[in-house]
Order: structure tokens, then C-alpha cells, then sequence
């Protein structure tokens, strides 16, 4: 989907098709790799044991989707853990900071220990911490507190003012951004480019009924628009997998590790961009309905195996 050329023009009504289109047009942005010839079928993750040693696994259309734990997916992570495999999740999801985001997979019903999930926001407060930023400007909820992140920041809102005196913008999360809140970011950068650091890469996320738009597309919407050059963490990038990979033992052959998710240019690509194993779900995320090998031939983004659900 080609993005409008008209500042204030935000949100689009993303279906697969549009996501995926979405996508390949922002693809040169994206890391470059490799990937097999065709996927292999597989009923569930419970095949690939003799292949895998270490599942890490996306959230929303794997685990979940929006509020909803996945039929069977907890006794699937009991599963592994009982045959000795090491699972984690790696999320995009960057509104909450660590100790709620436990919360989050306890409430579903996952039992992630802290040490076993990793966020694309900690792999952008990381890079925080290097920047020569003075004060930031967050991109978030209501209920963002200046507290969570170790920077000098504020939420933005409704005050251009607001938008004007910041060094910076971080995009945690979209969930309560608007099209007249999207109109004053775009006229402030167009009076002063500044860094865009987006802890979640995402363009959209699968909800019960519907997609939600992520902080993905405002970045690539603003680079197309505005020539600014955003710097992402989370996946397909590799801060996040070397955060995953900084929790494992030295000598863990990468291809013993598993991605799973259901994106191909965010999960599948990043997995196999870091010498990862990977694993498209099909029927929870965003190709539910649709033939996601269609999709793989479209792009050439091919993971290993498929499994409608884990």
C-alpha cells in the first residue's frame, strides 16, 4: 500500500492484503538474508524437538490475540519445558515496561518467568542510554509515567508546544494516537528533524476483530513523507535477538533456535536475518483466512516450517 502524500492523512483500515503490501513497499528498510527453498508442514511445535533446543516466541497471533491466550497454547509451552527445551517470547509489544508485561502472560495464563520474556522496549531503552538526547518525547498511553525510562521524557499530547521543546521522539505504543496528535508531530518535524527512536517496528497487530495500527507505520509513514531516518528495535532488527541471545549458554548453534511467529517480514524475516530457525503460524495472526503460501511466493520470505497453530 503506498503511503499518502498528504500530511495528517494517518490511519489506514489494514487488512492482510494492505499489511502485506504495506510491508514490501518499506522493504528495503528492512534487514537482508537468506532463506530456504519451501517450507515444510508440521502439525505443531511438538514436531520440531529434534530439531529445536531454544523456542522463542512472538506474542500477539501466536500466544495470543489481543486479550485472548491461544486454545492450548500454555500446555504447549508446558510441553516443551517438560522435554527440556528453553522457551522465551520475544515481543514488539512495547507499551508496558518489564514487571507488567509478566503480569500481562501470567493474567493469560503463561508461566514466562521475568529472565524469559524480552520486549523490543528494552532493547530501545538500551540504546537510549547512548544517545546524546537531552529530553525525550514519548509516544504512548495516557498512563505513561516519566518514571518508567530512565531519561528525562514527556508524553506527547495534545500541546504542539510540547512537541516543539523535545529532542527527540520515542514510539512505544499508538494505542490512544490520533490523527490531529499524528498532524502536530509531522508539522514539528517539519520545522526541526530530530531522532525517532520506535521500540515497536510493527505495522499492525491482530485483534480479535480487527488490526490495529503500531508504531511501524507512523515511523515508515514519517521516513516516506518527510525523509527523516528512524531507528528501530524489535523485530525483524538485531538488537533483539542478540538480547535473547545474550540470555543463552556461549555455543548455542543459532540454528537450534526457533523463531515463531506469524509475520513473515517481522518474525520470519528477523529469525532467519540472525542465522535462526523459524516457524510461521498461519492461522491465528495475519494470515488467519488467507493462504499464507501465497504470501511466501509473493515475497520470498520463506521460513522453515508451518504449523497452523502451535
Amino acid at each position: 500500500m503506498p503511503l499518502s502524500n498528504q500530511p495528517g492523512q494517518y490511519f489506514e483500515d489494514f487488512d492482510t492484503e494492505s499489511a502485506f503490501n504495506f510491508y514490501e513497499a518499506v522493504r528495503d528498510r528492512l534487514p537482508k538474508t537468506n532463506y530456504p527453498t519451501s517450507p515444510k508442514h508440521k502439525a505443531g511445535l511438538l514436531d520440531l524437538v529434534d530439531q529445536c533446543d531454544v523456542f522463542v516466541f512472538d506474542a500477539f497471533g501466536v500466544l495470543n490475540v489481543g486479550n485472548r491466550p491461544i486454545a492450548r497454547a500454555p500446555e504447549c509451552i508446558a510441553a516443551l519445558r517438560a522435554k527440556g527445551k528453553r522457551v522465551f517470547v520475544l515481543t514488539n509489544a512495547a507499551t508496558l515496561p518489564k514487571p507488567q508485561s509478566v503480569l500481562k502472560f501470567k493474567n493469560l495464563g503463561f508461566d514466562f518467568s521475568s529472565d524469559e520474556i524480552v520486549t523490543s522496549r528494552m532493547a530501545a531503552e538500551n540504546a537510549i542510554s547512548t544517545m546524546n538526547v537531552e529530553r525525550w518525547g514519548v509516544m504512548s498511553k495516557a498512563d505513561f509515567s516519566s518514571d518508567d525510562l530512565d531519561v528525562d521524557c514527556v508524553l506527547l499530547e495534545n500541546d504542539a508546544a510540547v512537541y516543539d521543546a523535545v529532542d527527540g521522539f520515542l514510539f512505544l505504543s499508538t494505542w490512544e494516537w490520533n490523527t490531529h496528535r499524528q498532524r502536530i508531530l509531522e508539522a514539528s518535524l517539519a520545522n526541526r528533524q530530530r531522532p525517532i527512536l520506535v521500540a515497536n517496528p510493527d505495522v499492525i497487530a491482530p485483534l480479535e476483530e480487527r488490526f490495529s495500527t503500531e508504531p511501524g507505520y507512523v515511523a515508515h509513514r514519517l521516513a516516506d513523507l518527510m525523509g527523516v531516518t528512524p531507528e528501530f528495535h524489535g523485530k525483524p532488527f538485531p538488537s533483539v535477538f542478540q538480547l535473547v541471545e545474550g540470555l543463552l549458554e556461549k555455543g548455542v548453534d543459532p540454528k537450534r533456535i526457533c523463531m515463531i511467529g506469524d509475520t513473515l517480514h517481522t518474525d520470519v524475516l528477523g529469525g532467519a536475518s540472525n542465522g535462526w530457525s523459524t516457524v510461521l503460524v498461519s492461522d491465528h495472526g495475519l494470515f488467519r483466512g488467507a493462504d499464507a503460501e501465497e504470501y511466501i511466493r509473493k515475497c520470498g520470505i520463506v521460513p522453515d516450517w508451518i504449523v497452523p497453530s502451535i
